[in-house]
């Protein structure tokens, strides 16, 4: 793994996440990795330990954790579900004249074969 911030190489090792828990509730104690977009909460992982890299020259730490929750959406994911977005373009049968989606192989008033 390369370094985003110097460019140089990482050592890879483990990563250990620290467990966080509530002073009065001595028992309820979680581990917990969040990635945030912006103030938006998006992925979370209840991981403990993972695979991690090292940058011995700048200091950047990195865990890669597999199998996050994923809790919402960034904005550039989240779409109106009333998109045109599996509208397929329309062709028109030579034999009655009816509109149909270019893939039909066979029209379904007059039955014509394309």
């Amino acid at each position: 793994m390369i370094c985003g911030s110097c460019g140089k190489r990482m050592k890879i090792g483990k990563f250990k996440v620290s467990v966080h828990g509530i002073a009065t509730l001595s028992g309820y104690a979680y581990p917990t990795v969040a990635w945030y977009d912006g103030d938006e909460l998006v992925c979370e992982s209840d991981k403990s330990e993972t695979m991690g890299f090292y940058c011995k020259d700048c200091g950047v730490m990195m865990g890669v954790f597999f199998g996050g929750a994923q809790v919402g959406f960034p904005e550039e994911l989240r779409q109106d579900l009333d998109d045109s977005i599996d509208v397929l373009p329309k062709k028109e049968c030579p034999e009655c004249g009816t509109e149909l989606d270019i893939d039909y192989p066979r029209c379904p008033e007059c039955g014509y074969v394309f």
